[in-house]
């Protein structure tokens, strides 16, 4: 019995390995001296300035979007800086929004908008870096997996509420993360790196519980240290971000379930997988439901019948496809997102973009697999290919101004300032609300602070 389960084990071992977990060839991930710094450094370059443009860069550079700062701004301002790290926010820690904002108290007052949301920025820009690297084992096609990177920071569903704001940095995190739980780094070095990112992302969301199953198959296909850097890095954050789910007594919204959260599901996720938020939701809004089932049906035969010839990708594809349909659902009923979320006949919009993101991404990275696996093989195959890259660059390209939305263009930071700065010099105050993105949003801070920096403003 016991050479017969060791041997079932060996041979689930050696499936993973040949089929989930992949080394990726070793040219297709190695950047060299100082040619390859340059390369980073203007990879990330580009991603920061791309995303300010996305958002206009004033309104990225000068302003402060939601709990940005009346909770983690203001929490830096007000609390020292381990209490303020590790206080949960809607019942479970947020430790790289958190310190996103501790940051922002680095800088004189007027730049703390700069410092955070480049710095936001910054880490969207790294988690494209990691998924470049962690996914090449899957996707061998450099072209391919550059379009990966780009759907990554440029996010065809993040809408308004998730571009240049520290608040949702954590769901490109998340993204990453999948990615990174199926790497095989080639060095001891690359898998420290992957860990930290890993562990980070584990203490600032709960959504990486849904990788959960991931993790426990790459347990048992573990093959040295940096696999277990890889899942002891997973499993650390794990624990740490459960106690502090058990021992909070926050009130959030209640879960409420809807058939809505289904439609939900096919409107901003399969569909806009394909086309974006913008495109998408225009054709919905345009051509209703006969559009939306053959979008539904087109993305659920490729993703059916393609993996019957391409075995060795089966197993990734139905990961990628559950979790993205759990993740989705499960999110949508515990946040009561169902009725919300979805469009109305002859209407569409982008409200909870964030929750769309990385079940979209998850369904884009199974079809990116799927097309590498197979578009060597023939012409026919090869045109497919680029075919469905276009697609996705349209939806990018589409979807790319988030300019136009209503929310995001509220008080900006300087005028808020001066503003506040004058009512406390008018009205003798301890403290004033300065007001931010969006509308009815605003950041407590004493007068002190305010006086003393408009002071050494003029001084300068």
């Amino acid at each position: 019995m016991g050479d017969r389960s060791a041997d079932i084990l060996r041979r689930l071992r050696e499936g993973l390995n040949r089929s989930v977990f992949l080394s990726p060839p070793p040219e297709a991930t190695k950047l060299k001296g100082w040619e390859g710094g340059l390369v980073l450094l203007s990879f990330l370059a580009l991603a920061i300035v791309l995303q300010l443009f996305r958002i206009g860069p004033s309104e990225g550079l000068n302003s402060l979007w939601a709990e940005d700062g009346p909770v983690f701004f203001s929490g830096a301002l007000t609390h020292g800086f381990f209490d303020s790290v590790t206080s949960t926010y809607a019942e479970y820690l947020v430790v790289a929004p958190r310190l996103i904002g501790e940051i922002g108290t680095l800088v004189p007052l007027h730049d703390a908008t700069v410092a955070m949301n480049l710095t936001a920025a910054l880490v969207v820009s790294l988690c494209g870096l990691a998924v470049w690297f962690a996914s090449a084992g899957h996707i061998r096609s450099p072209y391919l997996r550059a379009l990966l990177v780009a759907l990554t920071v440029l996010c065809p569903v993040s809408s308004i509420e998730a571009v240049v704001t520290p608040t949702n940095v954590a769901w490109y995190m998340t993204f990453a993360v999948f990615w990174l739980l199926f790497w095989r780094p080639a060095t001891t070095w690359g898998a420290g790196l992957g860990g930290l990112l890993i562990f980070a992302t584990g203490v600032s969301t709960p959504a990486t519980l849904f990788f959960l199953p991931v993790v426990l198959l790459r347990a048992v296909a573990i093959r040295g240290r940096r696999d277990i850097l890889i899942v002891g890095s997973y499993a650390l954050a794990m624990v740490i971000q459960l106690q502090a789910i058990l021992f909070n007594n926050e009130e959030v919204i209640g879960d409420a379930w809807t058939g809505n959260i289904l439609t939900a599901f096919l409107q901003r996720v399969v569909d806009s997988a394909v086309l974006g938020v913008e495109l998408g939701g225009s054709t919905w809004a345009d051509w209703g439901w006969p559009f939306l089932i053959a979008i539904v049906l087109a993305v659920a035969a490729y993703l059916i019948v393609t993996p019957l010839r391409a075995s060795s990708r089966r197993l990734f594809v139905g990961i990628a496809v559950a979790t993205s349909v759990v993740m989705f659902l499960a999110s949508g009923y515990t946040r009561a997102l169902g009725d919300v979320m979805v469009w109305r006949a002859d209407s569409y919009n982008s409200f909870g973009g964030r929750y769309a993101m990385v079940p979209t991404l998850l369904l884009v990275s199974a079809a990116l697999v799927l097309i590498d696996s197979r578009y060597r093989s023939s012409r026919a195959n090869t045109v497919a290919a680029f075919a469905v890259s276009t697609v996705l660059l349209v939806s990018i390209v589409t979807s790319f101004d988030v300019r136009g939305e209503i929310g995001r263009g509220g008080p900006k930071w300087d005028k808020s300032l001066s503003a506040a700065t004058a009512r406390c010099e008018a009205k003798n105050l301890a403290e004033v609300q300065v007001f931010t993105a969006p509308q009815g949003w605003s950041v407590p801070i004493s007068c002190d602070r305010l006086v003393s920096t408009d002071e050494s403003e003029r001084a300068r």
